[in-house]
Protein backbone atom coordinates (compact mmCIF):
# COMPACT_ATOMS: atom_id res chain seq x y z
CA UNK A 1 0.00 0.00 0.00
CA UNK A 2 1.18 3.38 -1.14
CA UNK A 3 2.26 5.54 2.04
CA UNK A 4 0.57 9.17 2.28
CA UNK A 5 3.13 11.45 0.29
CA UNK A 6 3.34 13.71 3.35
CA UNK A 7 4.37 10.68 5.69
CA UNK A 8 7.04 10.42 2.78
CA UNK A 9 8.35 13.80 2.78
CA UNK A 10 8.64 14.10 6.69
CA UNK A 11 10.36 10.83 6.87
CA UNK A 12 13.15 12.03 4.12
CA UNK A 13 13.47 15.30 5.53
CA UNK A 14 13.99 13.48 8.86
CA UNK A 15 16.55 11.17 6.66
CA UNK A 16 18.38 14.06 4.72
CA UNK A 17 19.02 16.16 8.00
CA UNK A 18 20.40 13.15 9.65
CA UNK A 19 23.12 12.85 7.47
CA UNK A 20 24.02 16.09 7.14
CA UNK A 21 24.26 16.51 10.37
CA UNK A 22 26.26 13.25 10.52
CA UNK A 23 28.87 14.42 8.20
CA UNK A 24 29.11 18.08 8.95
CA UNK A 25 29.59 16.80 12.47
CA UNK A 26 32.87 15.36 11.56
CA UNK A 27 34.43 17.98 9.55
CA UNK A 28 33.09 17.51 5.98
CA UNK A 29 32.23 20.22 3.86
CA UNK A 30 28.79 20.00 1.94
CA UNK A 31 29.27 20.62 -1.83
CA UNK A 32 27.00 21.54 -4.99
CA UNK A 33 27.57 19.81 -8.39
CA UNK A 34 26.70 19.90 -11.88
CA UNK A 35 23.92 17.78 -13.20
CA UNK A 36 24.38 18.19 -17.15
CA UNK A 37 28.19 17.65 -18.15
CA UNK A 38 30.04 17.17 -21.37
CA UNK A 39 32.06 14.12 -19.80
CA UNK A 40 29.80 11.58 -17.94
CA UNK A 41 31.07 8.39 -16.10
CA UNK A 42 32.30 6.13 -19.08
CA UNK A 43 31.67 2.59 -17.59
CA UNK A 44 30.33 0.14 -20.06
CA UNK A 45 27.72 -0.68 -17.85
CA UNK A 46 25.77 2.50 -18.13
CA UNK A 47 23.21 4.03 -20.37
CA UNK A 48 22.68 7.88 -20.38
CA UNK A 49 19.86 10.22 -20.31
CA UNK A 50 21.49 12.79 -23.64
CA UNK A 51 20.51 15.97 -24.01
CA UNK A 52 22.02 19.07 -26.24
CA UNK A 53 22.65 22.66 -25.18
CA UNK A 54 21.34 25.14 -27.11
CA UNK A 55 23.42 28.47 -26.99
CA UNK A 56 22.19 31.31 -29.16
CA UNK A 57 24.74 32.47 -31.54
CA UNK A 58 26.92 29.41 -30.96
CA UNK A 59 27.57 25.60 -32.01
CA UNK A 60 24.98 23.16 -29.60
CA UNK A 61 26.75 20.81 -26.80
CA UNK A 62 26.12 17.43 -26.60
CA UNK A 63 25.70 16.23 -22.47
CA UNK A 64 24.42 13.63 -20.29
CA UNK A 65 22.87 13.99 -16.76
CA UNK A 66 25.54 12.35 -14.45
CA UNK A 67 25.23 8.80 -12.87
CA UNK A 68 27.15 9.86 -10.22
CA UNK A 69 28.89 12.84 -9.18
CA UNK A 70 32.61 11.43 -8.96
CA UNK A 71 34.44 13.29 -11.43
CA UNK A 72 33.41 16.80 -10.30
CA UNK A 73 33.60 16.24 -6.52
CA UNK A 74 37.15 14.21 -7.03
CA UNK A 75 37.96 17.82 -9.07
CA UNK A 76 37.21 19.65 -5.77
CA UNK A 77 39.87 17.27 -4.23
CA UNK A 78 42.81 17.86 -6.74
CA UNK A 79 41.66 21.46 -5.33
CA UNK A 80 42.54 21.05 -1.91
CA UNK A 81 39.06 20.24 -0.28
CA UNK A 82 39.90 17.50 1.76
CA UNK A 83 36.80 15.97 3.27
CA UNK A 84 33.27 16.54 0.94
CA UNK A 85 29.63 15.60 0.47
CA UNK A 86 26.75 16.29 -1.69
CA UNK A 87 23.23 14.89 -2.13
CA UNK A 88 22.86 14.84 -5.36
CA UNK A 89 20.35 13.69 -8.08
CA UNK A 90 21.52 11.33 -10.53
CA UNK A 91 20.02 9.44 -13.52
CA UNK A 92 20.71 5.56 -15.28
CA UNK A 93 18.72 4.95 -17.93
CA UNK A 94 17.69 1.32 -19.46
CA UNK A 95 16.99 0.20 -15.92
CA UNK A 96 13.72 -1.68 -14.38
CA UNK A 97 10.80 0.55 -12.86
CA UNK A 98 10.02 -0.44 -9.29
CA UNK A 99 11.37 -2.63 -6.80
CA UNK A 100 14.83 -0.68 -5.85
CA UNK A 101 14.89 1.18 -9.30
CA UNK A 102 13.77 4.26 -10.17
CA UNK A 103 15.62 6.23 -13.08
CA UNK A 104 16.47 9.21 -11.07
CA UNK A 105 17.13 8.97 -7.78
CA UNK A 106 19.44 10.50 -4.99
CA UNK A 107 23.00 9.90 -3.79
CA UNK A 108 24.89 10.79 -0.94
CA UNK A 109 28.56 10.80 -1.94
CA UNK A 110 31.12 11.53 0.06
CA UNK A 111 35.38 11.70 0.07
CA UNK A 112 38.38 11.75 2.12
CA UNK A 113 42.02 12.46 1.97
CA UNK A 114 44.57 10.91 4.02
CA UNK A 115 41.91 7.43 4.50
CA UNK A 116 41.30 3.85 2.55
CA UNK A 117 38.60 1.48 1.98
CA UNK A 118 38.92 0.30 5.78
CA UNK A 119 38.41 3.82 7.20
CA UNK A 120 35.17 3.93 4.32
CA UNK A 121 33.59 1.32 5.38
CA UNK A 122 33.61 2.42 9.31
CA UNK A 123 32.09 5.76 8.59
CA UNK A 124 29.28 4.08 6.16
CA UNK A 125 28.24 1.64 9.04
CA UNK A 126 28.44 4.12 11.76
CA UNK A 127 26.28 6.50 8.98
CA UNK A 128 23.52 3.37 8.55
CA UNK A 129 23.60 2.29 11.68
CA UNK A 130 22.71 6.29 12.67
CA UNK A 131 20.07 6.31 10.11
CA UNK A 132 18.38 2.73 10.93
CA UNK A 133 18.22 3.88 14.70
CA UNK A 134 16.50 6.75 13.79
CA UNK A 135 13.56 4.58 12.25
CA UNK A 136 13.46 2.49 14.99
CA UNK A 137 15.86 -0.24 13.23
CA UNK A 138 18.63 -1.69 14.74
CA UNK A 139 21.26 -3.34 12.83
CA UNK A 140 23.90 -6.14 13.69
CA UNK A 141 27.24 -5.22 12.99
CA UNK A 142 28.49 -6.05 9.56
CA UNK A 143 30.41 -8.57 8.08
CA UNK A 144 33.23 -8.03 5.71
CA UNK A 145 34.06 -10.47 3.43
CA UNK A 146 36.48 -10.19 0.38
CA UNK A 147 34.93 -11.26 -3.28
CA UNK A 148 37.53 -14.45 -3.95
CA UNK A 149 36.60 -15.75 -0.50
CA UNK A 150 32.76 -15.63 -1.17
CA UNK A 151 32.93 -17.03 -4.67
CA UNK A 152 35.13 -19.68 -3.43
CA UNK A 153 32.95 -21.04 -0.21
CA UNK A 154 29.73 -20.53 -2.76
CA UNK A 155 30.50 -21.84 -5.93
CA UNK A 156 34.19 -22.96 -6.12
CA UNK A 157 35.46 -20.27 -8.35
CA UNK A 158 38.97 -18.71 -7.61
CA UNK A 159 39.39 -15.43 -8.91
CA UNK A 160 43.33 -15.90 -8.43
CA UNK A 161 43.38 -18.18 -12.00
CA UNK A 162 40.60 -15.72 -13.03
CA UNK A 163 40.71 -15.01 -17.19
CA UNK A 164 38.30 -14.81 -19.79
CA UNK A 165 38.93 -18.23 -20.57
CA UNK A 166 38.20 -19.49 -16.97
CA UNK A 167 35.55 -17.87 -15.97
CA UNK A 168 33.90 -18.70 -19.31
CA UNK A 169 34.59 -22.51 -18.59
CA UNK A 170 33.08 -21.52 -14.62
CA UNK A 171 29.99 -20.10 -15.89
CA UNK A 172 29.66 -23.45 -18.51
CA UNK A 173 30.13 -25.88 -15.39
CA UNK A 174 27.63 -23.77 -13.49
CA UNK A 175 24.86 -23.73 -16.09
CA UNK A 176 24.90 -19.86 -16.48
CA UNK A 177 24.16 -18.37 -19.91
CA UNK A 178 26.78 -16.32 -21.43
CA UNK A 179 27.25 -15.30 -24.65
CA UNK A 180 30.71 -15.76 -27.21
CA UNK A 181 31.17 -11.47 -26.72
CA UNK A 182 31.46 -11.22 -23.44
CA UNK A 183 34.16 -10.06 -21.40
CA UNK A 184 36.04 -10.96 -18.50
CA UNK A 185 33.80 -8.31 -16.90
CA UNK A 186 30.44 -9.41 -17.82
CA UNK A 187 31.47 -13.41 -17.10
CA UNK A 188 32.62 -11.99 -13.63
CA UNK A 189 29.30 -10.74 -12.83
CA UNK A 190 27.16 -13.10 -14.51
CA UNK A 191 28.77 -15.61 -11.73
CA UNK A 192 28.39 -12.96 -9.19
CA UNK A 193 24.96 -12.44 -9.18
CA UNK A 194 24.11 -15.94 -9.05
CA UNK A 195 26.31 -17.00 -6.93
CA UNK A 196 27.86 -14.10 -5.21
CA UNK A 197 25.39 -11.33 -4.70
CA UNK A 198 22.64 -13.68 -4.07
CA UNK A 199 24.20 -15.95 -1.57
CA UNK A 200 24.84 -12.09 0.89
CA UNK A 201 21.83 -13.15 2.24
CA UNK A 202 19.99 -10.40 4.83
CA UNK A 203 22.86 -9.91 7.12
CA UNK A 204 24.55 -6.54 6.25
CA UNK A 205 27.69 -7.32 4.80
CA UNK A 206 30.33 -5.19 3.20
CA UNK A 207 32.02 -7.48 0.53
CA UNK A 208 35.65 -5.85 -0.66
CA UNK A 209 38.62 -6.54 -3.15
CA UNK A 210 36.82 -6.87 -6.72
CA UNK A 211 38.24 -8.34 -10.04
CA UNK A 212 40.45 -5.19 -11.28
CA UNK A 213 37.78 -5.58 -14.52
CA UNK A 214 35.14 -4.30 -12.15
CA UNK A 215 36.42 -0.99 -10.58
CA UNK A 216 38.15 1.67 -13.73
CA UNK A 217 38.31 4.18 -11.02
CA UNK A 218 39.86 1.94 -7.83
CA UNK A 219 43.18 1.34 -6.96
CA UNK A 220 44.98 -1.86 -6.79
CA UNK A 221 45.32 -3.85 -3.71
CA UNK A 222 49.01 -4.04 -2.35
CA UNK A 223 49.52 -7.56 -4.19
CA UNK A 224 48.11 -6.05 -7.58
CA UNK A 225 45.64 -8.49 -7.73
CA UNK A 226 42.29 -6.90 -7.09
CA UNK A 227 40.97 -3.44 -6.76
CA UNK A 228 40.02 -1.60 -3.52
CA UNK A 229 36.30 -1.53 -4.06
CA UNK A 230 33.67 -1.95 -1.62
CA UNK A 231 29.74 -2.75 -1.78
CA UNK A 232 27.73 -3.01 1.28
CA UNK A 233 24.34 -4.97 1.17
CA UNK A 234 21.56 -4.86 3.72
CA UNK A 235 18.51 -7.15 3.62
CA UNK A 236 20.23 -8.55 0.21
CA UNK A 237 19.98 -5.56 -1.39
CA UNK A 238 23.01 -3.17 -2.62
CA UNK A 239 23.19 -0.04 -0.74
CA UNK A 240 26.89 1.39 -1.60
CA UNK A 241 29.69 1.65 -3.84
CA UNK A 242 33.01 2.94 -2.80
CA UNK A 243 36.61 2.93 -3.64
CA UNK A 244 40.47 4.14 -2.54
CA UNK A 245 40.90 5.70 -5.00
CA UNK A 246 43.11 5.58 -8.27
CA UNK A 247 44.88 9.21 -8.51
CA UNK A 248 47.45 7.82 -11.20
CA UNK A 249 46.42 9.76 -13.87
CA UNK A 250 48.22 7.85 -16.88
CA UNK A 251 46.93 4.38 -15.48
CA UNK A 252 43.61 6.62 -15.74
CA UNK A 253 43.74 7.40 -18.97
CA UNK A 254 44.45 4.36 -19.92
CA UNK A 255 41.37 2.58 -18.18
CA UNK A 256 38.95 5.09 -19.22
CA UNK A 257 40.24 4.64 -23.32
CA UNK A 258 39.61 0.74 -22.42
CA UNK A 259 35.57 1.39 -21.12
CA UNK A 260 35.41 3.82 -24.25
CA UNK A 261 36.77 1.00 -26.64
CA UNK A 262 33.74 -1.30 -24.75
CA UNK A 263 31.54 1.10 -25.19
CA UNK A 264 32.03 1.00 -28.68
CA UNK A 265 32.06 -2.85 -29.19
CA UNK A 266 28.65 -2.56 -27.31
CA UNK A 267 27.02 0.11 -29.65
CA UNK A 268 26.81 2.22 -26.76
CA UNK A 269 27.27 5.95 -27.43
CA UNK A 270 30.76 7.68 -25.80
CA UNK A 271 31.77 11.06 -24.80
CA UNK A 272 35.31 12.72 -24.45
CA UNK A 273 37.47 11.45 -21.71
CA UNK A 274 37.40 14.24 -18.76
CA UNK A 275 40.57 15.86 -19.40
CA UNK A 276 39.88 18.11 -16.13
CA UNK A 277 39.66 15.40 -13.84
CA UNK A 278 43.01 13.83 -15.25
CA UNK A 279 44.93 17.25 -14.83
CA UNK A 280 43.59 17.49 -11.28
CA UNK A 281 44.14 13.50 -10.23
CA UNK A 282 47.56 14.20 -9.19
CA UNK A 283 47.03 16.50 -7.08
CA UNK A 284 45.16 14.44 -4.93
CA UNK A 285 46.70 12.56 -1.82
CA UNK A 286 46.95 8.58 -1.80
CA UNK A 287 44.95 7.13 -0.12
CA UNK A 288 41.75 9.27 -0.50
CA UNK A 289 38.38 7.17 -0.10
CA UNK A 290 35.08 8.21 -2.10
CA UNK A 291 31.51 5.92 -1.31
CA UNK A 292 28.33 6.57 -3.10
CA UNK A 293 25.65 5.23 -1.22
CA UNK A 294 21.50 5.93 -2.42
CA UNK A 295 19.51 7.26 -0.31
CA UNK A 296 16.10 6.62 -1.63
CA UNK A 297 17.29 2.60 -0.81
CA UNK A 298 18.53 3.75 3.11
CA UNK A 299 15.21 5.15 2.92
CA UNK A 300 13.64 1.94 2.48
CA UNK A 301 15.77 -0.62 4.64
CA UNK A 302 15.13 2.34 7.70
CA UNK A 303 11.78 2.54 7.13
CA UNK A 304 10.76 -1.10 6.13
CA UNK A 305 9.05 -0.26 2.86
CA UNK A 306 8.46 -2.75 0.35
CA UNK A 307 9.72 -0.79 -2.71
CA UNK A 308 11.11 2.16 -3.84
CA UNK A 309 8.05 3.55 -5.30
CA UNK A 310 6.78 4.02 -1.27
CA UNK A 311 9.68 6.51 -0.85
CA UNK A 312 9.45 8.90 -3.24
CA UNK A 313 6.49 11.24 -3.59
CA UNK A 314 7.29 11.62 -8.25
CA UNK A 315 8.05 7.49 -8.55
CA UNK A 316 8.35 6.96 -12.61
CA UNK A 317 6.54 4.91 -12.85
CA UNK A 318 3.65 6.84 -12.06
CA UNK A 319 5.07 9.99 -14.12
CA UNK A 320 5.40 7.92 -17.34
CA UNK A 321 1.49 5.70 -17.40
Amino acid sequence: MAQPVQKIALERQKLNDLVRSFFRARGYIEVETPTFVASPDLAPNFTYFETTMVVPGEKSRQGALITSPEFSMKKLLGKGFEKIFTLARVFRNDEELGGTHNPEFTMIEWYQQGKDYHAMMDETEALVHEACAAFGRELPAFRRVRVRDLLLETCGVDLDLASTEYLAAACDRLGIHRDASDTESDLFYRIFLVWGESKIGMHPTFVYDYPLCQAALAAKTADGKYAQRVESYIDGVELSNGFTELIDSAEQRARFEGELEERRAQGKSTFPVDEDLLTLLPSVRSPTFGNALGIDRLHMLATGAASIEDVLLFPASKLFQ
